[in-house]
């Protein structure tokens, strides 16, 4: 078949153009579909950063610290145990720490839990030690069940006539242990040389008197409440005596803890025989001297300041 020159050209012509538009089309595409997940990427990057700015602007976010784990009333506050976080401004407390040293070696004044945000209101500047202060354990205070390391009471003294005197008062327990199985409870407390000769009269005091008891009553809140008036009134004499003879309160350590073992042991007899069954420990006193023993006293006829002294001695 035979074709014109100019038809042939004008055919030739077209199929050049197909040619190009299929090779762009064809291109255009592939292009399309190597940069496709480019652009999704791009245009959710581009819709959260619209979203945020329009989050912050609505609800600016400010950088404040809380706590990652729970801490207890007591304790001090290290940098491990704050991390920083955004919060929303709107709900910030006014006194929250916004610089991580101002909370660094605080001491907490209550318990708290994982994430709290830490504020100035939730600790206290931890007071400068004085040189005479030291760490007493005493095994003569019976202690609330439910006290725990870091919390804070008062040392009582109480009479058999219903006399209950402040001996110590808002005294942080540096650690404690209750007693079981007849053992005596122990506590352990920072006590100053005035504090610790004022205890030691009252253990003296307790010794001497049948029936006293020493005792500690813990605070409900004690970063409100206030530190209670101490109202014992140290026995000077004892505290002379106690000068010249440190002796004197281990004995009465002594008898304080043989009267507790006492009481004890006819407290769970009293139990095993009201119950219907026989008592395990029987007649109390086998432990040596009762305190009214050691409290025997000896009159003479010397004047009444030399006495009462020589009577503190016979006694203990």
């Amino acid at each position: 078949m035979f074709i014109k020159p100019r038809r042939f050209h004008m055919v030739l012509a077209f199929l050049l153009g197909l040619a190009i538009s299929v090779l762009l089309l064809t291109g255009g595409y592939l292009y399309y579909r190597s940069n496709l997940a480019r652009l999704e990427s791009e245009m959710r990057a581009q819709i959260t950063e619209e979203t945020r700015q329009a989050f912050n602007e609505e609800y600016p976010m400010s950088l404040v610290y809380v706590f990652q784990s729970d801490k207890k009333a007591g304790e001090t506050i290290a940098d491990t145990d704050l991390v920083p976080a955004e919060v929303n401004e709107r709900v910030i407390p006014s006194d929250a720490v916004l610089i991580l040293e101002e909370a660094l070696g605080m001491v907490m004044r209550c318990d708290i839990t994982k994430n709290t945000i830490v504020t100035r209101s939730l600790f206290y500047a931890e007071e400068e030690y004085p040189d005479d202060l030291r760490v007493m354990e005493y095994t003569v205070v019976n202690l609330p069940e439910r006290l725990e390391k870091g919390g804070f009471v008062d040392v009582r003294i109480m009479f058999p006539n219903g006399l209950d005197y402040i001996i110590l008062s808002k005294k942080r327990v540096v650690d404690c242990r209750h007693g079981e199985n007849g053992q005596n409870s122990l506590i352990w407390l920072h006590m100053t040389e005035e504090e610790i000769l004022r205890m030691s009269s009252a253990i003296v005091d307790a010794s001497l008197v049948e029936g006293s008891t020493l005792y500690a009553v813990q605070y409900v809140a004690p970063d409100i409440q206030k530190d209670a008036i101490k109202t014992y009134p140290a026995n000077l004499e004892v505290l002379e005596l106690i000068s010249t003879n440190p002796n004197i309160v281990d004995r009465a350590i002594e008898a304080l803890e043989v009267r507790n073992r006492m009481n004890f042991e006819k407290r769970i007899d009293e139990e095993l025989v009201f119950s219907g069954k026989r008592g395990v420990y029987g007649e109390p006193g086998r432990f040596g001297p009762s305190p009214s023993d050691i409290a025997t006293e000896q009159p003479d006829d010397r004047p009444v300041e030399d006495s009462r002294t020589d009577d503190l001695n016979n006694r203990l």
